[in-house]
């Protein structure tokens, strides 16, 4: 007879000539004994006698469903209604088996378990052990759909171990595909020079190395503090205090997480460069710094008083400037500026772009001298530009950019 009731669940995609409604088994689980039962109802020729029909259905769900006894089983209108009821009730715990991570990832894992460990033994409460041999799929789906919410990427393995008091299920998390295949940070600044922050890029790689093997999907919940944690790794870095820098972070969970630093001082600029052109003959290779101490005013109301020399490396001649600009917009700076030895003043505008990103800057004098550049950042040290100045006979050039 059991083999026959094998037989017949194997037709569970045949139309079911008759509804079926059971009972007495948790709500997740109702769905797969009904599927069973109706295979074997279906099955069932409804011109036998109705006590015939009935004990057949309750020999077979007694084999069926392990853990579980009949207490009844009648028909309303055609429809098989049966009531089952737990033989043993047993005591099954839970337990988690989590991967050994390093810190704060333990913890942020160690958090969303106990999130989802309440659900997980709301689910298994009611369930006799013995159940476990035909519940076995329905459970992992239904652990399955709450790990997904809890623990997005990790997969949980399911083991019942018996102990002295009670059985126990043990959970153990597995990650899922996609994975963090290795982290690509990088670091810019609009207020430092590259060679102060030229370590950031390691030091990140080296300190978010946990974060390799671990699923995407569980690393973007977690967002928002992995950049935090990677703005901490950056607390350490020397020239953050004494510079006064502040650190934000962004980043894009994937295979290859991409991982933004930006790095810019409350309080000083310094920064440097050196220049070549072409498709002209009027301008030489440079080389310039420019030196600022910065203030805030008001909320988002910076100053910066600056200084910067460019030395033009044909002749040795030096060119000066004093200037003062403001800012209330992120990356965008108005200002002012003398330049000696010219003796003429001049109105700036500044659009700091990131990295793989435009930028531009427009300088104009009393005199009605007008020059400005369009350029493109292609990474932390190099950038290229469409330069162009008036007083120039081949006014407009390419300008390559190293910021040093």
């Amino acid at each position: 007879m059991v083999l026959v009731a094998a037989a017949l669940l194997l037709c569970s995609s045949r139309p079911v000539v008759a509804g079926v409604r059971v009972e007495g088994v948790p709500d997740w689980l109702t769905p797969a004994a009904k599927r069973s039962m109706e295979a074997v109802w279906g099955e069932i020729d409804p011109h036998q006698e109705e006590a015939s029909r009935l004990g057949v259905v309750k020999l077979v769900a007694s084999r069926l469903f392990e853990g579980y006894e009949v207490e009844a089983a009648r028909i309303e209108k055609q429809d098989l209604v049966m009531e089952l009821k737990a033989k043993n009730a047993h005591e099954l715990g839970s337990r988690r088996g989590l991967p050994v991570l390093p810190s704060p990832l333990a913890e942020w894992m160690k958090e969303d378990w106990d999130r989802a460990r309440p659900e997980i033994e709301k689910r298994i409460a009611e369930l006799p052990l013995e159940a476990l041999m035909w519940a076995d799929s329905a459970l992992r789906s239904e652990i399955s759909s709450v790990l997904s919410r809890d623990l997005p990427g990790w997969q949980g393995s399911l083991v019942v171990r018996l102990e002295t008091d009670r059985s126990v299920l043990k959970v153990s998390m597995v990650p899922e595909q996609p994975l963090i295949l290795a982290v690509n940070p990088r670091s810019t600044s609009t207020s430092l020079p590259a060679i102060i922050h030229s370590d950031v890029k390691e030091d990140l790689m080296a300190g978010l190395s946990p974060l390799i093997g671990l699923p995407v999907s569980w690393v973007a919940k977690h967002e928002k503090r992995v950049a935090e944690w990677a703005s901490a790794l950056l607390m350490d870095e020397s020239f953050v205090e004494s510079l006064k820098v502040g650190i934000s972070v962004v980043l894009k969970p994937q295979p290859v997480t991409d991982l933004s630093v930006r790095l810019e001082s409350r309080r000083y600029t310094i920064w440097a460069w050196a220049a070549g052109y072409a498709g002209t003959s009027d301008r030489f290779p440079e080389a310039g710094i420019h030196l600022g101490r910065k203030a805030q005013i008001l909320p988002r109301w910076d100053i910066e008083l600056y200084g910067e020399a460019l030395l033009y490396l044909n002749d040795w001649d030096i060119e000066t400037r004093l200037g003062f600009r403001w800012s209330q917009w992120d990356r965008i700076w108005l200002g002012v500026e003398r330049s000696w030895p010219e003796e003429a003043t001049w109105w700036r505008v500044w659009f700091d772009g990131p990295v793989h990103s435009p930028y531009a800057w427009v300088r104009g004098s009393e005199d009605s001298d007008f020059n400005f550049g369009i350029g493109y950042r292609i990474n932390e040290n190099l950038s290229i530009e469409l330069h162009y100045d008036d007083r120039d006979e081949n006014s407009s050039s390419i300008r390559l950019v190293g910021n040093l």
